[in-house]
């Protein structure tokens, strides 16, 4: 059984990754600056991380116990900072948080994607482009429009 809920959660992935779409039903594409901006700061910090086809970077720092992962109804339990690339902290958490119990498709897209790579237990460290993020809108006060987000999780524990 669990290779067969293994197999569905990666062609999940793959349905979510390759058809990200706006609010309006608009296919989404990877923007060519942000791209460049990532690999960018990736040398310049001597950082390495793979490209998902959706477009996020991720270096796992931790896998994880290989046998609990998140599905999008789940309810993950991290503890997290994201930053922007000029290093200042937009959010963090110094204990584990599950947002008021959101489930992780309620999360931003780069989270999912990320959560998807890692079970319990594991870090990931996520460079994701604005349109898996905040897109052209942003956070007032917070993150500003066209914002790449740096996000080390930690994956405590799943609901």
């Amino acid at each position: 059984m669990k290779p067969v809920v293994r197999i569905l959660s990666i062609c999940l992935l793959f349905l979510i990754t390759a058809c990200i779409k706006n609010k309006d039903g608009a296919l989404i594409m990877a923007d060519p600056k942000a791209e460049s901006s990532i690999q960018a700061y990736l040398r310049q910090h001597n950082d390495s991380a793979i490209r998902d086809i959706s477009g996020i970077y991720y270096r796992i720092l931790e896998p994880g116990d290989g046998e609990h992962f998140c599905k999008p109804t789940s309810i993950p339990s991290i503890i997290y900072t994201s930053k922007l690339l000029n290093g200042q902290i937009v959010g963090s958490s110094f204990a584990p948080t599950d947002f008021d119990r959101r489930e992780l498709k309620n999360h931003i897209p780069g989270w999912q994607i990320g959560l998807y790579k890692i079970s319990k237990g594991g870090k990931i460290r996520l460079y994701i482009p604005p349109e898996l993020a905040y897109g052209n809108v942003g956070v007032a006060g917070v993150i500003p429009p066209n914002a790449i987000l740096i996000s080390e999780i930690e994956l405590v524990k799943i609901d």
